[in-house]
């Protein structure tokens, strides 16, 4: 517990309610908002307390990321800096249906598929170094310094359980082993589940499984968080899809990153709100995330089709190496039917090499750039060929950065009013990379503020802190956070509006952002003059 009492002085408080600003101060005791004091702060005794000077400062609860993927960050970097340096003090971990665990550690069988599965987004690590056999261990054996909720990832049931390549149809029976895991993590206090219908092994799994799996979650009146299925050609079905599937069980749920991908499919995006308002004026509890770039980040495995991702790491090779193989990846990347060519869509100019594990001199490029640079040749197949030979040869993480969206259709989806602040960072790369993520990882909170709000004035500050804040804390039952109140938790921003300012380049992603002076979680100082200052504050939220 926090032996420091802190007195925020003469601050301008946005509170998280959505409610206009107010000029106050704030006395933090112990790991609590003890009082707001809307009078002259001179009048009560200050010896005991340190105080900050907020004038002309705005102090804001601490941002929540509702769509993280720092499962393994919060072991590897428990200070959390690329979080706090944003204002970030509570995530949700666990998205896309990616984690780490429950596992069976005497399994060598289900470790490899664990790596093999989740290594691009969560990271190489040691199992034998971190014990992953349950939530329950991983709540009680580390504490970062934010606060973290967890969801249970549907590729960690489906790799225990449908062994050795999770990349099918599951049976009956494993269909019931895996309801049985899910409901021993809905128990010790994991939130819902999450799956990723886009990524292997999710896309495997038939109606059936997935309805036994939101029935354990309607048992415990928990989340059902999804990257649903097509996020381009065919986004109205797949949002359809999930919706239907929801609505069949009676489970809340969330959008994870709602988008539409490429050029011409940016139309669809009014026509998925209304499906999704459709589906709250029946009855649904449905909301969304996003996060605020128009280009994402995800494995380069993931440009191939879902026929060849369902392949395990060494038949995928043996795949690449063939010219026959070749060629018929390269018509199903072309003529993609049912599920989302980024290739197609995009194009390779706009997909870029984020981080090769093995071959870094490759990175920071655009296909297009690395086909002129490997093969003197810029057209079509030789972009297709350059990708396959990256892949072939790549002996580890390999992600990418790709265009997807419009800046106006992120803004209408910011100003909805089912709509979540999420950054999807990842956190792949080694930390001795320059390149080891996607901007949004180190900026993304900062980012939507300076180019949303500063530059673009697309919304009101008042509501973007609400929606970055005590919004998703409703949305996701966080108990008394996101919310300057007497008797919350003290996780606080303090900035300069004036300066906040994103910093960050492709070449420069983890550079301090300017204009965040001070940042509390749980009523410790961990972050001021863009350095940590305090780890180890934050805490592992269970929910039951």
């Amino acid at each position: 517990m926090n032996n420091t009492s802190y007195i925020l002085k003469n601050a301008t408080i946005i509170d998280g309610s959505n409610n206009n600003s107010y000029l106050a101060s704030i006395l933090i005791e112990n790991n609590k908002i003890k009082k707001i004091y809307k009078d002259n702060i001179d009048k009560i005794e200050q010896a005991s307390f340190t105080i900050i000077d907020c004038s002309n400062k705005i102090v804001t609860p601490g941002f929540i990321d509702v769509h993280g993927h720092s499962d393994l960050q919060i072991l590897r970097s428990s200070d959390m800096k690329a979080k706090i340096q944003q204002g970030i003090t509570t995530e949700i971990a666990g998205n896309c249906g990616i984690g780490p665990f429950p596992i069976d550690l005497r399994n060598k069988e289900i470790i490899k598929s664990m790596h093999d599965l989740t290594k691009d987004v969560l990271g190489s690590y040691d199992y034998n170094f971190y014990d992953f056999e349950s939530f329950s261990k991983i709540a009680k054996n580390n504490l970062p310094n934010t606060n973290v909720l967890f969801l249970q990832s549907h590729t960690a049931l489906r790799a225990n359980i449908i062994l050795p390549n999770a990349n099918r149809a599951a049976t009956d029976e494993e269909i019931k082993l895996m309801c049985n895991l899910l409901d021993k993590s809905l128990s010790q206090g994991c939130i819902g589940l999450s799956t990723g219908l886009y990524y292997a092994p999710c896309l495997y799994a038939e109606k059936k499984e997935l309805i036994e799996l939101l029935k354990v979650v309607k048992k415990h009146n928990k989340i059902f968080c999804t990257h649903h299925r097509c996020e381009g050609d065919d986004v109205i079905n797949s949002l359809n899809e999930v919706i239907d599937l929801a609505k069949e069980v009676g489970v809340k749920l969330e959008i994870s990153h709602l988008k539409a991908i490429g050029v011409e499919n940016q139309k669809y995006v009014d026509q998925m709100l209304n499906i999704i308002e459709k589906a709250k004026d029946e009855g649904l509890n449905i909301g969304f995330d996003q996060y605020p770039y128009e280009y994402g980040s995800t494995s380069l495995y993931s440009l191939l089709p879902p026929s060849y991702l369902k392949l395990s790491y060494s038949e995928l090779k043996v795949a690449l190496n063939d010219k026959n193989e070749r060629d018929k990846i390269k018509l199903l990347m072309k003529t993609a039917q049912g599920w989302d060519s980024i290739v197609k869509m995009c194009g390779f100019e706009n997909i870029r090499t984020m981080y090769l594990e093995t071959q870094r001199e490759l990175e920071n490029k655009n296909i297009k750039e690395l086909s002129m640079l490997l093969k003197n040749r810029g057209d079509e197949d030789s972009c297709f060929d350059t990708l396959f030979d990256i892949l072939l040869k790549e002996e580890g993480v390999a992600l990418m950065i790709d265009v997807t969206q419009s800046l106006e259709n992120i803004e209408k989806i910011l100003n909805h009013p089912l709509m979540c602040f999420g950054t999807d960072a990842i956190y792949s790369g080694d930390e001795k990379s320059t390149i080891p993520s996607h901007p949004r990882s180190y900026q993304a909170a900062v980012h939507l503020i300076d180019v949303f709000y500063k530059q673009r004035k697309a919304i009101k500050l008042e509501n973007l802190i609400h929606n970055m804040t005590y919004k998703s804390a409703q949305r996701f039952k966080i108990e008394k956070r996101g919310l300057l109140k007497e008797g919350y938790y003290a996780d606080i921003v303090v900035f300069d509006i004036d300066k906040i300012k994103d910093l960050s380049s492709l070449e420069n992603i983890k550079i301090e952002p300017d204009g965040i002076d001070y940042v509390f979680v749980n009523g410790n100082l961990v972050y001021k003059d863009k350095k940590i200052i305090n780890s180890h504050s934050g805490s592992i939220i269970k929910q039951f």
